[in-house]
């Protein structure tokens, strides 16, 4: 029976071919859905969001958890691509849509135009299906018309001409959201501008810090091989392993609960290396969770380490994570940073790992693009000036103050160094210590001034910035 879909780019109507008979919709694909609902709708997280999807789903295979991997993270990825091309083909945009229709069409169009072996009838026929199975069977024609258009070609509309609109043409091309790609041209050039937002469109790779009470990188890359997962050391931070594709989550991972590592980014060890405590050094961590810093600062010999959180919650999986580790120096408090602390410090070293826009930190985490504005650039910036002014306070005579942030913004990394220096002359910055990491890390990781500033495209990590600011003797 041939089926006429009414609705059509231009008001065409066109008639396909016998109808495909009904089909189950994959559990990769509506776990995938489901996950990208929940990120739209409800702020998740994506990565937290999906390994609370995969875990509840029970016994599923090694391959469909695969799947709902990669096209949850692919959806997300690519969603200001997807978005066009399904506009370009239907009748709303998808901003217009319910929901549920709009993350099956979203799975399936990263289907269509990403995963060229995927045969284009499958991708349309799961796409209608699971738009059914989310609850909107009076949608599925919808679907159908507008995943079947896309099918013909398997494109998004072209970008803009690059010699007309540079801009344009790099925000097309990389899924990325138009004020960013600008702000990042004006500091980096557009050339640099685009090899960073490409990076982006790559998964960043699962690694952990050697937790060095508990175990050796030696002694951890064992372990791991034993469980199947091949390991390879990092190349900025001696406590990195980089875990190869398809390694389970660092909590299911045999060694973990022993102590023998912590999930963390190469570039977030490389900001505890930068603060580089002096053995039995007091040290204040100002923004702690997930804890990650304060653990390794310890490990890098502080005598203590106060690790402060606004939430009760996080401040509680920190001490938790502290003693897996076998850090008794680590002790965590629920607080607000911005406030003075009652009965603490002075320290001798005082980082403030500042709540920030998190767009170093797009490979991993590439919703982050998709809910920032121009806006929060600028609410986030005030918000760091209060928390260095405070935590600057506790700082002991002589003392070091490190500011970090995991963003790519001039208006959060320099221009709120050059803020805060303005208005407190007794600091000043300075280099890190020698052989505070790899060698490499003084080539690819420092700028002239000796700080700390990371680019996805040029190390393979997320992105940072961080500087180190000593204040002067009483």
């Amino acid at each position: 029976m041939a089926g006429t879909l009414a609705v059509g780019a231009g008001g065409r109507k066109r008639t396909w071919g016998c109808r495909s008979p009904r089909v189950a919709v994959s559990t990769a694909r509506r776990l995938a859905a489901e996950v990208l609902l929940r990120v739209e709708q409800g702020g998740a997280f994506a990565n937290l969001a999906l390994d609370g999807a995969l875990r509840s789903a029970g016994a599923i295979e090694p391959r469909e958890a695969a799947l709902c991997t990669e096209l949850t993270y692919g959806a997300l990825r690519w969603q200001l691509e997807l978005d066009r091309a399904l506009a370009a083909h239907g009748a709303r945009p998808p901003a217009e849509l319910d929901a549920p229709v709009r993350a099956a069409l979203r799975v399936s169009a990263f289907e269509l135009l990403h995963h060229p072996r995927v045969p284009a009838r499958a991708a349309v026929d799961q796409g209608v299906e699971l738009v059914r199975a989310l609850g909107l069977a009076r949608a599925a024609g919808y679907a159908n018309a507008v995943l079947r258009r896309l099918s013909e070609n398997r494109a998004p509309p072209p970008p803009p001409s690059r010699e007309a609109d540079p801009v344009g043409h790099v925000a097309a091309l990389t899924a990325h959201p138009r004020w960013l790609v600008e702000r990042w041209a004006r500091w980096l050039g557009i050339e640099e501008a685009g090899k960073l937002a490409a990076a982006n469109q790559q998964q960043a790779p699962a690694v952990v810090r050697v937790a060095r009470r508990r175990a050796t990188r030696d002694r951890v890359q064992e372990v791991l091989r034993k469980s199947g997962i091949e390991s390879t050391p990092g190349r900025y931070s001696p406590d990195a392993l980089v875990l190869a594709p398809g390694a389970p989550p660092a909590l299911d991972i045999e060694g973990h609960e022993q102590g023998m590592f912590q999930a963390q980014d190469e570039a977030a060890q490389l900001v505890s290396l930068y603060a580089a405590p002096p053995p039995g050094a007091a040290v204040l961590d100002a923004c702690a969770a997930p804890g990650g810093k304060a653990c390794h600062l310890a490990e890098l010999g502080a005598g203590s380490v106060l690790a402060v959180d606004l939430h009760a919650r996080k401040a509680r999986n920190i001490e938790e994570a502290a003693g897996r580790l076998g850090l008794p120096e680590v002790r965590a408090l629920a607080a607000d940073a911005t406030l003075p602390l009652p009965g603490e410090g002075p320290f001798d070293v005082a980082l403030v790992d500042a709540p920030c826009s998190g767009l170093g930190t797009l490979r991993r985490h590439p919703e982050v693009k998709l809910r920032r504005t121009p806006e929060d650039v600028d609410r986030l910036a005030a918000l760091q000036a209060s928390l260095l002014t405070q935590v600057s306070r506790s700082v002991k005579p002589g003392g070091l103050l490190v500011y970090a942030v995991c963003t790519l913004t001039r208006e959060e990394s320099d221009e709120e160094v050059e803020r805060f220096l303005a208005a407190h002359p007794e600091f000043h910055p300075e280099r890190p210590p020698s052989g505070w990491a790899l060698p490499a890390a003084d080539a690819d990781c420092l700028d002239e001034q000796g700080r700390l500033r990371i680019f996805s495209h040029r190390t393979g990590t997320d992105g940072f910035f961080a500087v180190r600011l000593r204040k002067e003797p009483a």
